[in-house]
């Protein structure tokens, strides 16, 4: 709608009458025309509702009576007048002497009408979307800032928060740097922005969302206005993110990446200053000498922190992988499954049925060069492992934790798990193995003999201190020198690999790095730099780290009870070294594992999931290991092992749960993909069947595996409501619990809809009708999505 003001014009109308006749006859001349009256003003058309405010500045002068005209329009560009709510910030750029950086200096900070915060100047609305505003503070005054003519200055005009017709107005922040005549700055300060922080929180909005954007916050968090050090921006905003990021601190280049805006990204290593390196270097005091040579200054840093010198050291663990990862490539040329073993060991296992299949694995081992090095995999010896995660059945695969092809392994053998490898095959380079025997029936979806399987690698090897030629691994140092190839994920049927994928692409390696991190190869493979460890750390003696529902692999060369340094690296930890891990391709090789067949064991019920609880099966079902549902549960900090008191596990997303596109491609969280999957396996008498570490033994290593692989599924739950279980299941706390409980009127909802939760196998319907109301165009609704 618009609303036209019009504005009153005078206007002359001149009349002239006729003259009255003479005697004579004589009608007369005619009067002189009169003058054209003043044209009159055009109407003004302004905005009377608006869903975003705009604003643009004129002109600035400062002075002692410093004073700023700008605009205001709506997202049609329409005038927003009667507008009383404003907050103006001018900051200086002070220029960075004897290695200290460029440091912004607030100068004033006023807001209208008056808060306990601060004062109002004089504000004028012009009544056409323009407004003057006059600083209350001398701004030329502030005795940390000297204004000239070259430094730069920055305005930050705050609107919002009142009505413009029904319409209650948004937060806008508008940031202007300019010199103190009007001209262009010569330079500024723009570390990073809010496309930034975006990659990982939905929003930037702080201080009751009346600040949403990063340039004002630099601004007002400036070390003459806050009161100590640790508030000042680079130092918040690196405290406000150890210990809680979502990748490893120590890749710099998580935040500090380049964009269009974040001109100055490099500061990190470009100008290295005490202040911010304390931030996560808290065990160092320069002043004192604690942990570093003693400087009282930064005139120094630079000398030798140099930027090549910095990202070598923050960066090199990755991009010093992604070098050494080209030495060689571990590829799978051949894959299919076939009905009958051939290789004799396989035949001689008398496992073969007429429902069962094996797969045949061709793999080569490549130089960087791309050419074999006409090397048997399982007889070399620079491999510190080489593993091979398989499964089959289709979307939701068919057997529980698949196989494990582990030609090479650095785990500990424990029974039911590792295979062997058998070769079936070596020939000009090309290894291959036969590994089974693969379930083709399955109770839900039958024969899968027209189905489809996956393979994935993982393999680490090792190499010499300066990352350039391949060695053997002597089970000490040397594969600490190694390199983790790359994780790629090949599809194979009966006939051999497919050279299109034959699942629906869910997630990406680009958008689980926006919050985890990635790193780029030379030949443009993504890869995400979260690992298994992040999850599977493994501490024996720690019982909250210790695995999750399998045991990972470990290294605690002196027995006490800690692992080795060079694996602790790896564990992706608040602080940890940045990529120590195979490439990965956002998560989908889990799947081989992490599947609806893999039923959640004793180490969830350790964490406070029991039998006898009343919403044991929900607590078992929110925690379950199927790749769908522990995702969303771990992100909502929902899994029975989180959400507990001073519980180390503990998620803290840093997005809207309910922005299902933060993490899926396009519409692939669509209820409808769901319809007819496979249900979730539970295993409801499991018992805890591991034994734990001799206590008069420290060296110990046989015991405390918690074997997830004696399980079987005596009840079922449907996987709609599993996954919208995952986010929707809990509630908060109560009074004396450690834990937050499920939620019985959602799970009520689904189950009148059709979902079951723990039914034995006979008695499952798969009669789920959520995505009758649930289809896409309510789920976006109800998350707020377009």
């Amino acid at each position: 709608m618009m609303k036209r003001f019009d504005m009153k014009v005078a206007t002359l109308a001149t009349l002239i009458g006729l003259a009255l006749s003479g005697c004579s006859g004589d009608d007369g001349k005619d009067g002189v025309d009169g003058k054209d009256g003043t044209p009159g003003t055009p109407a003004i058309i302004v905005a009377t509702s608006a869903q975003s405010l705009n604003v643009t500045v004129d002109k600035v002068a400062i002075a002692s009576d410093s004073a700023v005209t700008f605009m205001v329009t709506n997202e049609k560009d329409l005038p927003v007048v009667g507008l009383s709510h404003f907050g103006f910030m001018l900051s200086g750029l002070e220029q960075g002497e004897n290695g200290d950086a460029n440091n912004w200096k607030l100068l004033s900070s006023e807001s209208c009408p008056d808060s306990k915060y601060a004062k109002c100047g004089t504000l004028t609305d012009n009544g056409d979307g323009t407004y003057n505003y006059h600083f209350l503070k001398d701004v030329t005054a502030e005795p940390a800032f000297t204004i000239n003519d070259d430094k730069t200055l920055r305005l930050m005009v705050n609107t919002g928060g009142e009505k413009v017709g029904a319409s209650e107005l948004p937060y806008a922040n508008m940031n202007y740097d300019f010199r103190a005549q009007g001209e262009t700055p010569l330079y500024t300060k723009n570390v990073v922005n809010n496309q930034n922080c975006e990659s990982c929180h939905d929003d930037f909005t702080i201080h009751g969302g009346h600040y949403t954007e990063v340039e004002t916050c630099v601004s007002c968090h400036t070390d003459n206005k806050v009161s100590s050090s640790e508030k000042v921006f680079p130092m918040l905003a690196h405290k406000a993110h150890i210990g809680v990021i979502s990748a490893p601190v120590g890749g710099c280049d998580n935040c500090h990446s380049p964009n269009e805006q974040a001109t100055d990204f490099a500061n990190w290593k470009n100008v290295p200053t005490q202040e911010t390196c304390i931030t996560c270097h808290t065990d160092v005091n320069f002043k004192e000498g604690v942990g570093h040579w003693p400087y009282q200054d930064n005139a120094q840093c630079a000398n030798c922190h140099t930027p090549d010198t910095l990202e070598m050291v923050h960066l090199s663990t990755y991009k010093g992988q992604n070098e050494r990862r080209n030495n060689l490539h571990l590829t799978v040329t051949e894959a299919k499954m076939v009905d009958a073993p051939e290789a004799k060991a396989n035949i001689d296992a008398n496992l073969d049925t007429d429902k069962t299949g094996y797969v045949q694995l061709t793999v080569d081992i490549l130089d960087k060069d791309g050419k074999t090095r006409n090397e048997q995999l399982d007889l070399v010896k620079y491999m510190y492992y080489a593993e091979f995660y398989i499964n089959w059945g289709g979307q939701d695969m068919g057997m529980e934790r698949g196989k494990v092809l582990r030609v090479h392994t650095n785990k500990e053998n424990f029974p039911g798990y590792v295979d062997a490898p058998i070769v079936l095959n070596y020939e000009n380079g090309k290894t291959t193995f036969e590994i089974g025997p693969f379930d083709l029936e399955d109770d839900f979806d039958g024969d899968l003999n027209d189905s489809y399987g996956m393979v994935t690698p993982r393999i680490w090897f090792c190499i010499d201190k300066d990352g350039e030629t391949i060695q053997d691994c002597d089970g000490k140092t040397d594969w600490s020198n190694g390199a983790a190839g790359y994780n790629w994920q090949h599809f194979f049927n009966k006939e051999g690999m497919l050279e299109e994928r034959p699942r629906r692409q869910i997630v990406t390696n680009e958008l689980c790095g926006d919050c985890h991190g990635t790193t780029t190869s030379e030949d443009g493979f993504v890869q995400m730099t979260l690992n298994c460890r992040s999850c599977h750390s493994v501490v024996k003696n720690d019982s909250t780290y210790f695995a999750t529902t399998c045991a990972s692999g470990s290294v605690d060369s002196d027995g006490d009870g800690s692992l080795d340094p060079m694996i602790m690296m790896k564990s992706l930890m608040p602080r940890g070294e940045r990529d120590w891990t195979t490439a990965s391709n956002a998560g989908e090789e889990c799947l081989a594992c992490h599947n609806a067949n893999n039923m959640p064991t004793q180490v969830i019920r350790n964490s406070q999931t029991k039998q006898g609880d009343e919403d044991y099966v929900e607590q078992l079902t929110m925690s379950h290991p199927d790749q769908k549902v522990w995702i969303h549960a771990m992100h909502a900090n929902n899994r029975a092992n989180q959400s507990g008191k001073g519980w180390k596990r503990n998620v803290e997303y840093s997005a809207d749960l309910a922005n299902c596109a933060k993490c899926h491609i396009a519409d692939s969280f669509d209820a409808k993909y769901l319809v007819g999957r496979k249900p979730l396996a539970l295993d409801l008498d499991y018992m805890d069947t591991y034994d734990g570490l001799d206590p008069a033994n420290g060296k110990d290593t046989s015991g405390n595996k918690r074997y997830a692989v004696d399980a079987v599924a005596d009840a079922f739950v449907s996987p709609t409501a599993a996954v919208c279980l995952s986010c929707h299941g809990k509630r908060a706390a109560e009074e004396g619990e450690d834990r937050r409980q499920v939620r019985k009127d959602v799970v009520s909802h689904m189950k009148q809809n059709g979902a079951q939760f723990g039914v034995e196998l006979g008695q499952y319907t798969g009669e789920e009708s959520c995505a009758v109301c649930h289809d896409l165009t309510n789920l976006k609704e109800v998350h707020g999505l377009k």
